[in-house]
């Protein structure tokens, strides 16, 4: 079966992308139909609201991360086990890497030969939308802006209003609008929309926006203009370049990968073994996974699971011990900043996973990990509170610092993701910075920018590993089984000299 595939893209940052996308993935899922979710580049956060809607882990697609082959092999595993794919945006349709094109959504779409249906915030305005329309399709006619989806309507009178001002060929490509409401609005904070793990009334939006999309967008119109019928499709889809990523094959599992609903300590996926084989070990690898930490790329975790893991989550929040057997622990991102009194008040968890720690258990940490496993954490106010003590580091909190950029790195000398020289591709973002650094090694990566610029990052002691970069493993996919690789030579019962 051939799935149908959209790409939902904004006139601009903020225009309701996130919103959009999830009445829709509710919608169709309400209906029925198998839904794949995608974001396009490094997104973590709207990627919880897909999973909400679609029931579904969304899948990431970055061009600067993952490279023409890691974003087409992505894509067609996963679209080709569904009806319909839908696509998040990122930013405004044609905005790029470093004020280029380059890996916009507009990009993105002509190479996969995906349709786009455009979100036009309506809000104060009539007749300029149809200006604001006729100039982004016009722009890059390889582009192909197949529907319209007008948002933030003031009123019924309002949304009848515009379509009467667009032109007819216009008009026919609009699938319906979302009216503004107060009760739709997804909460921000810093560096972004809040969380799923966090947003309570996440479930009372979703249901808000399904009953409203019912009456105000067009689902027959959207799917005969889409070509879908229930349980089949016919969208014709492009031809795919054969090989892996850099040459690299990656193997996948029959069941696909998915990742746990928030906070379910239990995982599903990964391979199956078959009945006549005996079945082989799995390594047991902690992985922290609560409202403080939950940035993590789904294929991340699969290619962990693929070379040999077991994961295992466990909350620094709430859990007083680690969890049994474990080889192993990965510390995701997310906002750790948010928690600070409480995960320090968890003191057993922080002194089991130092003391595992300088037993040579190996860790490897990004971002809100390596915060974490710092001395000391300060919030926007500047109070600080004590952290797990694993690096001698101390981070504060601060508005007016924000570190956002690509970064491609290489191993500065042999580390858990594998030996001297080892390449890597990922991305920063964060207002935290390291006001206080004791450690005496030498950085973990040599790291130069997007943009071109030289810096050294990361930090290594021992079996420890841990950086401000997220990486997406499909950047290297022998990153995966470097970490598992080490993680089985650790012995469990016996420390580490």
């Amino acid at each position: 079966m051939n799935p149908t595939t959209f790409l939902i893209a904004g006139t601009h940052s903020g225009v309701g992308k996130t919103t959009v996308t999830f009445a829709l993935l509710s919608l169709l899922a309400q209906k029925g139909f198998k839904v794949q979710p995608f974001k396009i580049g490094p997104d973590f956060i709207d990627g919880g609201y897909h999973r909400l809607a679609a029931g579904k882990d969304s899948i990431n697609l970055d061009l600067w991360m993952m490279g023409w082959k890691g974003v087409e092999e992505s894509f067609r595993e996963y679209s080709n086990r569904v009806e319909v794919s839908v696509l998040e945006g990122m930013g405004a349709l044609y905005d790029g890497k470093n004020g280029t094109t380059s890996g916009s959504s507009a990009e993105i779409a002509r190479r996969l030969d995906v349709p786009v249906v455009l979100v036009v915030d309506i809000w104060g305005m009539t007749v300029t939308a149809g200006a604001v329309i006729e100039g982004l399709m016009a722009f890059d006619p390889r582009v192909k802006i197949a529907g319209i989806l007008l948002n933030r309507a003031g009123s019924r009178a309002h949304y009848e209003m515009v379509m009467k001002s667009l032109k007819p060929s216009l008009r026919r490509k609009v699938v319906g609008y979302l009216p503004r409401l107060e009760s739709f609005a997804i909460p921000e904070r810093h560096l972004g929309l809040k969380t799923i793990e966090e947003n309570e009334k996440a479930e009372k939006v979703k249901a808000a926006l399904v009953e409203v999309a019912e009456q105000t967008v067009d689902l027959d119109k959207w799917t005969r203009f889409l070509q879908v019928q229930k349980g089949k499709s016919t969208a014709a889809m492009p031809p795919f370049e054969k090989g892996g990523w850099g040459g690299i094959s990656r193997s996948r599992s029959s069941n696909g990968i998915r990742l746990t609903p928030p906070l379910s300590p239990s995982f599903r996926g990964g391979k199956d073994q078959p009945s006549s084989s005996p079945a082989i070990p799995k390594i047991r690898i902690g992985v922290a996974r609560d409202e403080a930490f939950c940035f993590y790329y789904a294929e991340n975790l699969g290619m962990l699971e693929e070379a040999g893991a077991q994961l295992v989550y466990f909350s620094p929040l709430r859990d007083r011990r680690l969890p049994p057997g474990l080889k192993g622990l990965y510390f995701g991102g997310g906002y750790p900043e948010s928690f600070p009194k409480e995960l320090a008040a968890n003191q057993g968890l922080k002194k089991e996973i130092l003391r595992r720690t300088k037993e040579g258990m190996p860790v490897y940490a990004e971002c809100g990990g390596l915060m974490y496993l710092s001395k000391s954490l300060a919030g926007f106010d500047g109070e600080a509170f004590p952290m797990v003590g694993a690096l001698p580091l101390k981070v504060k909190m601060e508005k007016n610092h924000l570190t956002i950029r690509y970064v491609e790195l290489k191993a500065a000398r042999d580390c858990l993701l594998g030996p001297q020289g080892t390449p890597a591709r990922g991305h920063e973002f964060h207002h935290s910075r390291i006001v206080s650094n004791r450690f005496k090694g030498k950085p973990a990566y040599d790291c130069v920018t997007s943009t071109g610029k030289n810096f050294t990052e990361g930090f290594q002691s021992r079996n420890l590993l841990a950086s401000y970069i997220h990486l997406h493993f499909i950047s290297n996919p022998r990153i995966a089984a470097a970490f598992m690789d080490r993680c089985e030579r650790f012995d469990v019962d016996k420390p580490q000299r």
